[in-house]
């Protein structure tokens, strides 16, 4: 149910193993696949409430102890490094189970004590096994570390699998007996166990002898300078951290919704990721490296190619001229089909309480991640170090601008707030690095690509009407009759469109779409 992908290994598949990381990627589509059908299904077994605890609240709380365990750690340990500090590495992976233990007791007190309590059984011990399993998985870093190290790339993605899904099973099968929080306790449990004992095994069968000495530590000892980096990584760590999961935050610290509330909303955001992950995610990690290949990072545009610099601005604006187009698809047709989708998706229920408003607003904030997507992903092919250091400062009022946005706006509309701030956010980024990418190219002339033509957006406008008047008219008979015929007339107004979009576009689109992976790589097998 908890997909964990941490940012080193996805850096190190992409740059270096790109077959690899497309099988790593493939795997992360496969699982949120799972994760969204299970959903479904435990939607129909328990309540808002529970899931709104579990996805909130509890899985919160293993996140931050894991990843500010964790993640600076991997950035530090998965660096090229000589045999000769394999021990010192070692070491600093046995320091920082203590660190994660100290944090997780101090964050399950603060979640038990101080916290507002849910009226649920087992929440205490749920934030205390939750904890546990956070503290209980970094045992499994040094085999990660190794098996990493040596290129051993799709080990990580066999631990990934196994354990994922078997928790998937344990959490729907047990939800059968028990619709409290019981269910989600065992499959975590499950998780971190299986997680902790492959790994350990596929270490002990991919082993060599003259490997022996990464496990051998007389005492344990940390050398300054990996003390250091580490402490400088977590620091970083704890910036992405609040940016990536601010709502979460907000919504744990300042009570601003209820628990069913907050259910639904994970529910929601869910379903929203699956279509970011599935429609932007593989197009975006892909063209990031075509803009690396093709450019030399740092150097200014007149010092590259000129065919090169050619050809990137003509893709460059072709992808976001998609992406556009796909955003405005799912917006339009969001607002017609959105009760529909969750009443399929997750029964009556979902489909009568804030959900429908929630996804219709989510389909905006789909639109403008395949923007920002795009955008920054020619942003940090190119820019240079300094620039990148620059990045890295400005995230810090975003951050706090972000926070701020989220508890402000969620008092005035309840969860919809949190939407509108991530749309707020990903707006800001936006300005950001399409600013860069006028100034890099010269002009305006990639990012006006970005825009619909006129009929496109006449066809968009009267088949989305269309949709919006089926919708009142036979969506409201709540008929299965009507529902029905409700998504026939999407079905054929959407054929329209996307015929209408093929006709009105220039060769030049065209030949892009049929090769949305610019790039083939040979590599070795592992």
């Amino acid at each position: 149910m908890r997909v964990r992908c941490a940012l080193q290994d996805r850096q190190i598949l992409r740059l270096v193993y790109p077959r690899n990381f497309k099988e790593h990627e493939r795997l992360q589509v496969f699982l949120k696949l799972v994760s969204f059908l299970a959903n479904g299904y435990l939607i129909r077994l328990v309540s808002n409430e529970v899931l709104g605890v579990v996805y909130i609240r509890l899985t919160l709380l293993y996140a931050t102890i894991q990843i500010l365990s964790r993640e600076p750690l991997r950035k530090v340990c998965l660096a090229k490094h000589t045999p000769e500090q394999w021990p010192q590495l070692l070491s600093l992976i046995w320091v920082s189970i203590p660190f994660s233990a100290a944090l997780g007791l101090c964050l399950t007190l603060l979640w038990t004590q101080l916290l507002e309590t849910p009226d649920l059984p087992h929440y205490s011990v749920g934030c205390a096994v939750f904890a546990v399993c956070a503290v209980l998985e970094l045992f499994a870093e040094p085999p990660h570390v190794y098996l990493l190290n040596k290129h051993f790339i799709r080990s990580p993605i066999i631990v990934e699998a196994v354990a994922n899904i078997s928790q998937t099973l344990i959490n729907v099968c047990l939800a059968h007996y028990s619709s409290s929080l019981l269910p989600f306790i065992f499959g975590s449990v499950t998780y971190s166990v299986l997680y902790v004992v492959i790994y350990w095994v596929i270490y002990n069968l991919k082993k060599s002898k003259e490997d022996q000495m990464f496990f051998e530590v007389q005492k344990i000892s940390v050398s300054p300078e990996h003390a250091s980096l580490t402490i400088s990584f977590l620091k970083q760590t704890v910036l992405k951290q609040v940016l990536t999961m601010g709502e979460d935050y907000v919504m744990t610290f300042f009570s601003v919704v209820s628990f069913a509330q907050q259910g639904v909303f994970s529910t929601v955001s869910r379903l929203a990721s699956i279509v970011i992950r599935v429609g932007f995610k593989h197009v975006e990690d892909s063209y990031y490296l075509f803009f690396a290949q093709m450019l030399r990072r740092g150097l200014p545009p007149d010092q590259q190619g000129r065919d090169a610099l050619k050809t990137c601005k003509e893709t460059l604006g072709n992808l976001m001229r998609f992406n556009a187009l796909f955003g405005l698809v799912v917006t339009v047709y969001g607002l017609s089909y959105a009760r529909l989708a969750l009443l399929i998706y997750g029964g009556k229920n979902l489909a009568d309480s804030d959900g429908p408003l929630l996804l219709q607003w989510h389909c905006p904030y789909i639109a403008v991640c395949g923007i920002n997507g795009v955008s920054e992903c020619f942003y940090f092919a190119t820019m240079s170090q300094m620039e990148v250091e620059s990045y890295n400062l400005k995230l810090l009022p975003f951050s706090a601008c972000f926070l701020i946005l989220s508890v402000v706006l969620s008092y005035l509309f309840g969860t919809v707030g949190f939407v509108l701030a991530n749309i707020g956010n990903m707006a800001i980024r936006i300005f950001f690095s399409l600013r860069y990418t006028a100034q890099y190219f010269g002009g305006t002339e990639a990012l006006y690509r970005a825009v619909p033509n006129i009929p496109q957006l006449m066809i968009v406008g009267v088949c989305g009407a269309t949709a919006l008047l089926s919708k009142l008219v036979l969506e409201s008979t709540n008929s299965p009759l009507g529902y029905l015929c409700h998504i026939v007339i999407g079905g054929l107004s959407l054929v329209l469109v996307l015929l209408t979009v093929w006709e009105c576009e220039d060769v030049s689109f065209k030949t892009f779409l049929k090769s949305l992976n610019p790039i083939k790589v040979r590599t070795k097998s592992e």
